[in-house]
């Protein structure tokens, strides 16, 4: 089928080990159906951590730092599919998929979240251990990488006992497993429908019927809670939290925005806590309770001109209206009704 793209990453930095062989397999029956499949290998990119900054909170949600990962995102974006090939070091994958996701969740949980274009998503990951009980924490990273880039996941699971370089390829039987995974991920795509692997049920464990994690919060009743997507096995699923969804984008999203209004509110009592900490070794007894409903705050205070241009030069874009309320109330709860551009730059957060 022409046209479909489908986007194959290796996350490991050994050049054709383990996971370069596993993601072979789950891409050559897309190869076979004329599929334009490209390999981005993270571990040949420079990837950088985040460092917390907020600077993503643009208007185009791009990081600040310069190194590849516009590549990967833009590689992202333009994909039908995705096949997902990790190796497994303390019990999850190379922190490199860690800061791809940390740093591209902004513009993911924006964008990606409510793109109309269905993507497909599989994952197979590689580790020495032997055990499936040590395997949640890196299918937890499989499932969030997949489901963060807004991915119907297909399947996923570990090849365990291959620890040098090669060694899967001493297990057929495992490679055919992942070529049949290849099959799932070529045929949804050709079919326009996502089919379901049951290879996801080899490993003999409870699995998240959404997002294929096996690692969940044990609810109060006894029901499980999928740690990844959010979802309650003991529900009705159509009617619940899934993270994976543009609802559930727009839950996490409105935490995010809390927090951005709680710091504005509380920053000055948590600058004197930081000073009283760090330079009087003084710990508070008191809890501090943020109020962070902006409900009431009508149009009592007015901004002058200067005020407002410093707003939208200073602000990153998808802040800009939360941050402007959050500072009218918080001139208000000081006594004014009235921001200057001086008042705005007292009182405004540091991003």
């Amino acid at each position: 089928m022409e046209g479909k793209r489908v986007l194959g990453i290796c996350v490991s930095a050994r050049k054709n080990g383990n996971s370069s062989i596993i993601l072979n397999e789950l891409l050559k029956p897309s190869k076979e159906k004329g599929y334009q499949v490209e390999v981005l290998n993270l571990g040949a990119l420079e990837i950088g951590h985040c460092i917390g900054c907020l600077g993503c909170s643009n208007e185009f949600h791009k990081c600040v730092l310069k190194d590849d990962l516009e590549v990967i995102k833009n590689k992202i974006e333009e994909a039908d599919a995705i096949a997902l090939a990790s190796p497994c070091y303390y019990l999850s994958p190379p922190s490199r998929l860690k800061a791809v996701m940390d740093r591209s969740a902004a513009w993911a949980i924006e964008k990606m979240a409510n793109s109309k274009k269905k993507k497909y998503g599989v994952a197979v990951s590689v580790a020495g251990g032997g055990q499936s009980v040590w395997y949640p924490l890196q299918r937890i990273y499989s499932s969030l990488f997949l489901g963060l880039y807004n991915c119907e996941i297909l399947g996923q699971f570990v090849i365990g006992q291959a620890f040098n370089k090669g060694e899967v390829l001493l297990s057929p039987s495992k490679l055919r497993l992942v070529g049949q995974l290849g099959e799932n991920l070529a045929s949804s795509i050709a079919q326009g429908r996502g089919i379901k692997s049951s290879i996801n049920e080899c490993e003999d464990k409870l699995i998240c019927p959404n997002c294929l994690a096996d690692a969940f919060k044990i609810n109060k009743d006894g029901g499980p809670t999928c740690a990844v997507c959010g979802l309650s096995l003991n529900k009705d699923q159509s009617d619940q939290f899934n993270r994976f969804t543009p609802e559930g984008a727009q839950i996490h999203q409105s935490h995010i925005m809390n927090n951005v209004i709680g710091g504005i509110l509380a920053g000055d009592e948590i600058t004197n806590r930081m000073k009283d900490y760090w330079e009087r070794n003084v710990l508070h007894d008191n809890d501090f309770i943020i109020n962070t409903d902006l409900s009431n705050i009508g149009t009592a205070i007015q901004w002058d001109g200067e005020a407002l241009r410093e707003l939208k030069q200073s602000i990153p874009h998808v802040l800009q209206d939360v941050v402007k309320k959050a500072l009218e109330k918080k001139a208000a709860q000081q006594g004014l009704n009235h921001i200057t551009k001086e008042i705005f730059m007292q009182i405004r957060p540091k991003y």
